[in-house]
């Protein structure tokens, strides 16, 4: 046989040997998975070593990741990038469904590969992307190996609906606040617990979200993940996780696509409620306080209504502007003697500071109650009939109406 002289275009050097590498990859880590992978690694490293026409370039491998898209494997990526610097000749991988199991990254990679000259072999299927007929037989191939990539998404998917259905799960190994993880995958309580109760319990009495994160910082108390101080927001996380009153609730999310490993937003799915499914750290009763003063908070947060402080005004989100139809947010308002008094007006009011606000007026709390009042055929404000009767109230321009409940 003529001795080769491999000459590189892309960088004009000639080379006595040919640069080849090899991918291989395995989609999960389990055992008999993890003994392929190996198998597969030391395959490929003693077929190139022992050729001396050619020059190991490296063995890249992605182990416990999919092939449905190139960019979640980031050893398949940096193959791409050395290849694509001019530092490989010649790829080796098992099959096509090791390479890609997308048919849009098949064609996409080994058409670019050929264009600057690279090579890739495919030794299941003994054809390479050089071969005058490889885009035809890719088409099909890849075809065929991503319609087997979305059937065991289903298969697997279907399973574990049969399960959580049974309510068998096994949760990851994301760590909870105020739990350890026995060896079956249970949650028991840890010497942590007291500080989930804590924060349920101060929340449940009235205590807001900033003041129970300082609290717990004043103490030098530390998140579970990273060590990290409190804030509102992790505060406001824990309350909403039903794992703290004995529950686990399965497939919080939107399935992904098999593909893109995107969420279906938009597409129905099924979640799964598993009520006593361990040792909860509150109980009933102080969750589902917490749970109702939440869902009392995210009303006014859905309305753009954000309170600084810890109590909320009762008026909050009854009170409506007779214009535009926004919500009345409240404000202290200074005179010229430097007394104080409290005003209700337009969130979009507040707006306009070019004057392309809400035109209606302000109104002094105080006028609003009584005609609140007087409305209700009571002499004084009475907050109990308040609560009873009034479902909104409407002001235009001083003018206040009330909109009753429907019994």
């Amino acid at each position: 046989m003529n001795e080769i002289i491999v000459i590189d275009k892309r960088v004009g050097i000639e080379r006595d040997k040919t640069r080849v590498a090899a991918y291989c990859r395995v989609s999960t880590d389990q055992p008999g998975q993890e003994e392929s992978f190996d198998t597969q690694v030391q395959y490929y490293q003693k077929m190139i070593s022992q050729n001396p026409r050619w020059e190991f370039a490296g063995v890249y491998a992605d182990k416990g990741v999919s092939g449905t898209s190139a960019e979640h494997r980031p050893e398949f990526m940096r193959l791409m990038e050395d290849a694509f610097a001019g530092h490989i000749d010649i790829i080796f991988t098992k099959s096509i469904s090791r390479f890609a199991r997308n048919v849009v990254d098949c064609q996409t990679y080994t058409r670019k590969l050929k264009e600057l000259g690279v090579e890739v072999r495919f030794e299941r299927e003994q054809i390479s992307n050089m071969d005058p007929t490889a885009d035809f037989i890719f088409s099909i191939l890849s075809a065929i190996a991503q319609e087997e990539s979305h059937s065991l998404s289903e298969n697997m998917r279907w399973r574990y609906k049969q399960n959580f259905m049974k309510g068998i799960y096994r949760l990851g190994n994301n760590r909870i606040l105020g739990y350890d993880m026995d060896e079956d995958g249970k949650l028991i309580p840890n010497l942590d617990a007291w500080i989930v109760s804590h924060v349920f319990n101060g929340y449940s009495q009235g205590k807001g979200l900033t003041e129970l994160a300082k609290e717990l910082n004043t103490l030098g108390v530390k998140t579970n993940k990273s060590g990290k101080q409190f804030t509102s927001n992790r505060i406001f996380q824990m309350l909403q996780n039903e794992r703290y009153v004995g529950d686990t609730l399965l497939q919080k999310k939107p399935p992904k696509d098999y593909l893109t490993k995107t969420p279906q937003i938009g597409i129905p799915y099924k979640s799964y409620y598993i009520k006593n499914s361990h040792q909860g750290i509150v109980s009933r009763e102080v969750w589902d306080r917490v749970q109702s003063r939440l869902a009392d908070q995210k009303k006014l947060w859905d309305n753009k209504i954000y309170i600084c402080g810890d109590h909320v005004h009762f008026l909050y989100g009854i009170l409506y502007c007779g214009r535009c139809g926004a919500l009345y947010t409240r404000r202290t308002v200074t005179t010229r003697k430097n007394t104080y008094y409290k005003a209700w007006n337009c969130r979009e009011r507040q707006k306009g500071k070019n004057g392309n606000g809400c035109k209606n007026s302000s109104a002094r709390e105080e006028v609003i109650l009584q005609k609140i009042a007087e409305a209700l055929g009571t002499e004084t404000f009475c907050k109990d009939a308040f609560d009873e009767h009034v479902d909104k109230v409407i002001v235009t321009d001083g003018d206040v109406r009330v909109i009753p409940k429907k019994h």
